[in-house]
């Protein structure tokens, strides 16, 4: 179910300044529902951030950098790990553009201090991560996703502006992309303080 944003601010105006129906609880059980298997999915992610990223990045000066990006995109065997890489940070965008409307949602309906703000901070704050890594099998803590992507879209661009069309052509969405992961770090973290002060 995706919500548009007529349909979050429908929910948000039907659900707030009054105590919730059973109904209404349902609808935001729903919602709670959702954004964990959306976060779940995101634990299945394949081939995000293979092991390159860090020996490309392991250099301090700019040139080595430069050196190590060149090597990498000569090297064919590795090209099928960038491909994948790439592959799982736009699958993590799209993941993440749909929860952030479901985050967004669950902070601003200010759930009061009872059942219903525990079940949500247990079910979207405990035992959650997110991609593992790809060769060193690193899960991933959400709240260190949205850096983790940064990196990984930066190894995108550093290949990109060293071999143009490496990815193809038109638009590859970087910016795009990473406004979505940083929005989604901000989006998870209010609701995170928000859900420790009323439980």
């Amino acid at each position: 179910m995706k919500l548009t944003t007529k349909k979050l601010e429908s929910l948000i105006q039907e659900m707030m300044g009054r105590r919730f129906t059973q109904e209404q609880e349902q609808k935001i059980l729903g919602l709670i529902k959702r954004s964990r298997n959306l976060m779940l999915d995101l634990q299945v992610v394949q081939g995000f951030f293979p092991t390159i990223i860090n020996g490309v990045y392991f250099y301090d000066k700019e040139e080595d950098i430069q050196k190590a990006i060149l090597n990498t995109i000569r090297s064919s065997h590795v090209k099928k790990d960038i491909m994948k890489h790439y592959a799982a940070v736009q699958n993590i965008a799209n993941i993440l553009e749909e929860l952030n409307q479901y985050l967004v949602l669950l902070t601003d309906l200010e759930l009061e201090p009872g059942n219903l703000a525990r079940t949500t901070k247990g079910l979207l704050f405990m035992g959650l991560f997110g991609p593992v890594t790809q060769g060193t099998s690193h899960s991933i803590k959400l709240d260190e996703l949205s850096d983790m992507v940064n990196t990984g879209i930066m190894f995108l661009e550093d290949i990109e502006s060293a071999a143009p069309g490496y990815f193809g052509d038109g638009n590859m969405g970087f910016e795009y992309m990473r406004d979505i992961a940083d929005s989604f770090h901000n989006n998870y973290s209010d609701l995170f303080d928000y859900l420790e002060r009323v439980t």
